[in-house]
């Protein structure tokens, strides 16, 4: 077993080696089950909120104490800022209102679905229910992925973070939710002895990173091989955890930032190198079950973990296996021009139907289209074409170009024609009411389901055309826009529910 100072010094190398991928998945694992050190102060603005809280306190999954920054920055000025439109302005309203997130989540759900027919102490057991089976199916699960991408880490260089879903991708979600349920179990049970429930605490601490490693191994023998490991190394791990306290200090005074960026992560590894330590040490000297730790590719190095050679299969989800990185001919993107901005027309209106009851031409031109969504996409599909395998990256980048497209349009339609078609003044986190958050996300996990999903699908069915039949097509959708487009220009489609005048709005 190396030293505590062994133990982060090659801990440090490990962290530098791989540093932005150990922070994504620290970060976000953190983030899910509500680990972000952020300190903030508590104030209860009503029984149900103080009922619920208590309630939910142990297994909230996302009131973690970011989100509760923030949020009570803004309960402190609430009167200044009060959006009222929009699925989103709903939410914050009711956050911002309420102490906790599942209440606050459950407070807007009642008056979006229900309009307040539920009564509050239905509220409090449905958010003590969800939070619950938030903390035992999802919260547990992710400690394991997060042990599996460190254990990984520990000998390959490029470890990303889809190693970290492993544990979700080999069909052992049962046995993993099992055991970490009975640890947990066992530790309440000791904790009316105070000593006994820290002794099972650290006697447990190995259970996430035995899981990590082999899914496959019975819940009472997991935590029979974890106190085995854990025999007289107790008080060394208990050493370690205090060995922190000066970093821990250094992040208080940075405001958690440095936690964030550095110490979280740092003892993400240092755990993970402890256990492989101690793995080595249950195997050299025979413990018993330490047979079942077999993934013996953790004790090999590379860039990348073989994963076709794990244990276990990992489920391949043949669905999601779409061709999104094929280069679409003119005609394709003519098409889905087309397509895109027909399916904008029908959501428009359709939206505004089932809203007001009456059927509404919602484009700024005639015909059945709403052009902003055709050129959208298609512009999506071709700059983002060389970052189409970083979904993350892509999502990104969608909200950042629509929302450029959408603002721009706004800009060009208010000052050259003197209309507004779109009004997000009242909308949560909006810029001059041209954009807000709400239709940015959705722009973006529209554009990202367009690039993986739909694109690849109309392409599959714009190839069963003939071809001399599709360009025929094509060049009639053009002829009839580009007469719509110029009958517009000079007689726009306006109106009321349509558009409104700048110098009225204001």
């Amino acid at each position: 077993m190396r030293s505590r100072k062994e133990l982060k010094k090659e801990s440090k190398k490990i962290f530098k080696r791989n540093y932005w991928r150990i922070l994504a998945v620290s970060f976000f694992i953190a983030f899910m089950v509500g680990n972000l050190n952020m300190n903030t102060s508590k104030s209860v603005h009503s029984n149900i909120d103080r009922i619920t809280s208590s309630t939910t306190e142990t297994f909230e999954p996302l009131t973690f104490s970011f989100t509760k920054k923030i949020l009570n920055k803004f309960k402190e000025n609430k009167n200044a800022y009060k959006p009222t439109r929009g699925l989103l302005a709903n939410l914050f309203n009711n956050l911002t209102s309420s102490e906790n997130f599942i209440s606050g989540l459950l407070n807007s759900l009642n008056q979006l679905l229900f309009h307040e027919k539920l009564k509050n102490g239905l509220i409090i057991l449905l958010g003590a229910l969800l939070s619950f089976l938030y903390w035992l199916f999802i919260k547990n699960a992710l400690y394991v992925c997060e042990a599996r991408f460190f254990l990984e880490n520990h000998n390959y260089g490029k470890t990303n973070f889809k190693r970290a879903l492993l544990p979700l991708r080999i069909k052992k979600n049962t046995k993993i939710i099992k055991t970490m349920f009975k640890a947990f179990i066992v530790e309440i049970l000791w904790l009316v002895t105070i000593i006994g429930f820290f002794i099972k605490y650290y006697a447990y601490r190995m259970v996430p990173y035995i899981l990590a490693e082999n899914p496959d191994i019975k819940s009472q023998d997991v935590l029979e091989l974890s106190e085995n490991m854990m025999k007289n190394h107790k008080f060394d791990l208990f050493k370690l955890d205090l060995s922190f306290i000066g970093y821990q200090i250094l992040d208080v005074l940075t405001f958690h930032l440095f936690g964030i960026l550095f110490l979280n992560p740092l003892k993400n590894c240092v755990y993970a190198e402890y256990y492989m330590d101690l793995r080595k040490w249950a195997k050299e000297n025979k413990i018993k079950n330490s047979d079942l730790l077999k993934d013996h590719l953790l004790d090999k190095t590379g860039e990348k973990y073989p994963s076709h050679q794990y244990l276990y299969k990992e489920t391949n989800h043949k669905w999601l296996n779409t061709d999104y990185n094929k280069n679409y001919t003119p005609s394709s993107y003519i098409l889905m021009f087309f397509t895109a901005s027909m399916i904008g027309w029908f959501w428009e209106v359709g939206l505004h139907l089932f809203q007001y009851g009456e059927f509404v031409n919602r484009g700024t031109l005639h015909g059945p289209w709403i052009q902003i969504y055709g050129f959208g996409v298609v512009f999506l599909l071709i700059s983002l074409k060389k970052i189409r395998n970083r979904p993350i990256l892509t999502f990104i980048s969608t909200i950042i170009l629509c929302g450029i497209i959408e603002y721009a349009t706004s800009w060009y339609l208010e000052v050259f024609n003197g209309m507004r078609y779109w009004d997000y003044d009242d909308f949560f986190l909006n810029i001059h009411g041209r954009i807000c958050l709400e239709g940015l996300l959705a722009f973006g996990m529209g554009g990202c389901a367009f690039i993986y999903f739909g694109a690849p699908f109309l392409e599959s069915l714009y190839n069963k055309i003939k071809p001399q039949i599709k360009k025929i097509i094509c060049i009639i959708l053009i002829i009839i826009f580009s007469i719509d487009f110029v009958y517009s220009s000079q007689f726009p489609n306006q109106g009321e529910g349509i558009s409104q005048n700048i110098q009225q709005k204001n």
